[in-house]
Order: C-alpha cells, then sequence, then structure tokens
C-alpha cells in the first residue's frame, strides 16, 4: 500500500559537478587516507584552482575535513556518519526479513519494512502475500509522510521539526479517508505514541487494511517499521487483534535484537494477552 515511485537514471541527468565531486571522495584510499591538494589536482586531471573549490565544498559540508597544519585532507565525518546508517539499515534488513517470512506465513498477507528517509519512508524489504488476491508492495521509496499505516507511524516517532515540515507542506488525498488536516493528523500521532502501534483501513488505498508496529535501535529512536497488508474482509477475517499481536511481537523481538530493551516491550492488552497464552 503507498505511492510505487519509480525512477530511471540515465546519463542526461547527471551533473558535472556533482560527478567531479564524488570523484574527489574516489581519490583517498587505505593506501592514501591522506591528500594534498595538488595530489587531487593530479589525480583527476585538474587545476589546483578547481580541486581547491571541490575540496572546500566537501568541507563545508562535512565530506572532508582539513588539517590545518599539514594542509592535508582525509575523509570527513559526514561520511562516518551516513557509513553508520548504511549498515545500520544493513543490519535491520538482515535481522528483520526472517521476521516478516514468519508473518506471511502466520497471516498469509504481505508483511514489510519500512524505514525513515529525509525524503520520505522507503521500504527496506517485504514479502509478498502467497495469494493471488493480495495487497502488493514495492521496494524503494520515497512515500508519503501523512498516508498509509507504517509511514504515519514513522512521522509519529520523527522530530518535532520534521513533523511540522511535512504538516506544513502538500497533503495529498489519496481516498475518501486519507487525513489531510494538519490538527487531525497531530492528533492521530499523539495516539499512535501512546498506544505504540498503528491500524487503519482505506488510507491510500480503497479496500485495503495495514498493521504496523514501529522498531526502536539501542538508542531508543524508531529505526523502522514492520507491517502486515490485506484486503480489509480477510484482515478482519483472521481477526485485528490477533495480526496486531503477531506485528508487534516481531517489531518487539527485532528491536530488542537491535539493542533496545524496553519495560513496555509486549504491552499487549487484556484481549491480546488472552490470545497470546492461548495453547
Amino acid at each position: 500500500m503507498g505511492l510505487q515511485v519509480q525512477t530511471t537514471p540515465t546519463s542526461q541527468y547527471q551533473l558535472e559537478s556533482v560527478e567531479r565531486a564524488l570523484r574527489v571522495l574516489d581519490c583517498f584510499s587505505e593506501e592514501t587516507p591522506e591528500l594534498r591538494l595538488v595530489d587531487i589536482g593530479r589525480m583527476l586531471g585538474i587545476s589546483k584552482v578547481q580541486a581547491l573549490r571541490l575540496a572546500s565544498t566537501l568541507e563545508a559540508n562535512g565530506f572532508l575535513s582539513r588539517d590545518p597544519r599539514t594542509k592535508y585532507y582525509r575523509l570527513g565525518l559526514r561520511l562516518f556518519q551516513l557509513g553508520m546508517i548504511v549498515q545500520q539499515q544493513s543490519d535491520l534488513q538482515r535481522i528483520a526479513h526472517p521476521f516478516l517470512h514468519e508473518l506471511v506465513v502466520k497471516t498469509g498477507e504481505t508483511a514489510r519494512l519500512m524505514v525513515p528517509h529525509p525524503l520520505g519512508p522507503t521500504c527496506l524489504d517485504l514479502v509478498e502475500s502467497p495469494r493471488q488476491f493480495r495487497v502488493f508492495g514495492k521496494l524503494g521509496g520515497p512515500r508519503p509522510w501523512h498516508a498509509g499505516t507504517s509511514t504515519k507511524l514513522l512521522l509519529a516517532y520523527q522530530p518535532e521539526e520534521k513533523q511540522d515540515e511535512v504538516l506544513a507542506g502538500s497533503l495529498v488525498q489519496f481516498t475518501s479517508e486519507t487525513t489531510t488536516d494538519p490538527a487531525l493528523l497531530r492528533e492521530q500521532m499523539e495516539q499512535i505514541r501512546r498506544d505504540g502501534f498503528h491500524v487503519s483501513s482505506n488510507d491510500i488505498e480503497e479496500g485495503g487494511t495495514a498493521i504496523a508496529a514501529p522498531i526502536f535501535d539501542r538508542s531508543g529512536e524508531v529505526a523502522g517499521a514492520i507491517s502486515v497488508s490485506g484486503p480489509t474482509d480477510r484482515i478482519v477475517a483472521t481477526g485485528i487483534e490477533l495480526v496486531l499481536r503477531l506485528v508487534r511481537a516481531s517489531a518487539g523481538d527485532v528491536s530488542r535484537s537491535l539493542g533496545h530493551f524496553s519495560s513496555s516491550d509486549g504491552h499487549l492488552g487484556e484481549s491480546l494477552r488472552s490470545q497470546l497464552w492461548e495453547p
């Protein structure tokens, strides 16, 4: 459920200045972790002035750092931060995938792993329902923050500045039940944080229902969301509370695998606990 955005990069969209900046970063290696401007210029076949412009821009944005004493450049902290994000997402996908598969086996519906991204929530992994009539998924993004179950849940756990940015932007009406009122969206996000999950129907596609729960990392920040989605009549027939229990249990297991532990883990309420303890 959600937007399906497909992009096909071609050479006509490549920017020479960006390509040159990326080539500057490629000059650094284990053998050459530090370089002077003259070294960069020689390796790229550009003048020292051009090398200075590129290196200064990269330094200003944290992608390079310069030793004021030796004048040598080295890779900056921003690259390390981005690398940690890539590593975390790689670990998250690896850890979560078996749980997605198990959810599909137990519910018969499509299971997804969504992660927050500055441009919009992104589907990092999915396992589709084996049934012929199902909710189709697609890897990648970005998806709208305000519409959809996992996406709205992720927005609920974003910093207030990010929420303000999203709510001040264009809120597309996908169905008659898509919420586009910023005040109402804020109320929904508060409810999501209180509940620790989100259930919605017909929010971005008619006839579909999805149930999502957050994944937290060791620092307590939301790292992603696990969801199960399918035709509303089948989700209701299976039992929303039962699917919710399974989704929350999977999200909790993935969170603990990432190093997150909370006294509220697995708090499902009495009706769900009764199902959990049934033989």
